[in-house]
């Protein structure tokens, strides 16, 4: 991959990356107007938007990242964005273009997830003992952490396979969290005076979208977990041990009746991990996807302001692990009490191990 990054320092000072943006867009370079970036959206459908994103500096520095697959991509790019530096320095904004360098962070790009990606729930040739496992779970239950720290009257627990230092002691667990949330509350943008206050609910979209998956010292992400804990040598694990080389964030999940995880997707395009889903009670834990232009509808996602339909999938197996879609918005809950998942992650050295197990 072949990344050239671009700053842009405008005159005038905004107070957030979409203001910034905005302006930018509605005075200069309007996505259906402006060549460089008609060219960059058809290689965003094509292979993840990820690959082109903006970073914003306040109060007026935006950095454009451009990611290309090939020297030709990047090639006919050159042009349109000498093109787009003229036109902004006509109009007093200061546009350096950088050198272009190797980019060589892995990444999938759309066609590559979605040729593993046949199905939202793939089922893999591995399926752990759950009566063993079971036995095993016990006496690393006292172990188990909260999911996050909101909702915590729901009984969901957590306890790490893979965290940042193989304690499971650890308290807070950045494993046990929606990293997003983790991320957040762990910024300068944060107040902790008042979780739910509008600053808060404002800097939160703000910092989500200024956000990038490639920046990992600026954030967690699920590769930058790679320690196993002792919950990782229970035999009835051993099933996976193929695998356990290319473990990032994973954990079991120790859930009870009314224990559930909110629509939410998890991976988004392009992808630097992979995920593994499975259960040992599937007649009491469900993990539903949403299906789109149904009729019907069971959940209000306040997100969108509108009521959607979630699909759970059926005949799902105890013990067997699943390839799992979690770029596709979906949900879990349980209606049983001491159930368990398996919530594994794995870097994507592990996709030629993980095909010899694919059974559809």
């Amino acid at each position: 991959m072949i990344k050239i990054d671009t700053t842009i320092t405008c005159p005038q000072s905004f107070n957030t990356k979409t203001k910034f943006k905005n302006y930018l867009v509605n005075n200069f370079v309007n996505e259906k107007t402006d060549p460089l970036r008609i060219y960059n959206f058809k290689l965003m459908e094509k292979y993840g938007d990820g690959f082109f994103y903006l970073i914003f500096n306040r109060p007026n520095v935006g950095i454009l990242n451009h990611i290309y697959q090939t020297e030709e991509e990047y090639e006919k790019s050159i042009e349109l964005r000498k093109n787009q530096k003229i036109l902004f320095e006509n109009n007093d904004i200061k546009y350096e273009i950088s050198e272009p360098y190797y980019f060589n962070k892995q990444a999938l790009t759309k066609p590559d997830y979605y040729e593993l990606h046949k199905t939202n729930l793939t089922p893999l040739s591995l399926k752990i003992d759950v009566e063993y496992f079971k036995l095993e779970i016990e006496e690393f239950l006292e172990y188990g952490k909260p999911w996050g720290d909101r909702y915590v009257e729901y009984p969901r627990n957590g306890i790490p396979l893979i965290n940042l230092n193989g304690d499971l002691t650890n308290d807070p667990e950045p494993a046990c969290y929606p990293l997003d949330r983790w991320n957040w509350i762990n910024s300068s943008l944060y107040d902790k005076s008042n979780d739910q206050s509008e600053k808060n609910k404002n800097n939160f979209t703000e910092f989500l979208f200024n956000a990038s998956q490639f920046e990992d010292d600026d954030f967690l992400f699920e590769t930058g977990f790679s320690v196993p804990t002792p919950l990782l040598n229970i035999k009835s694990l051993n099933v996976i041990n193929e695998l356990k080389p290319h473990m990032v964030r994973s954990c079991i999940f120790h859930w009870g009746t009314l224990a559930h995880l909110k629509p939410h997707f998890d991976t988004w395009h392009p992808s630097r991990w992979l995920r593994l889903w499975g259960t040992t009670d599937p007649d009491k834990v469900k993990i539903r996807y949403k299906k789109e232009n149904s009729s019907k509808k069971n959940f209000y996602n306040s997100h969108f302001e509108k009521w959607e339909y979630y699909e759970p999938i059926e005949n799902v197996e105890a013990g067997r692990l699943y390839l799992h879609d979690s770029s596709v918005w979906h949900d879990a809950y349980s209606m049983g009490e001491d159930t368990y998942q398996f919530f594994i992650a794995l870097n994507l050295n592990s996709i030629p191990v993980l095909k010899t197990h694919l059974m559809d």
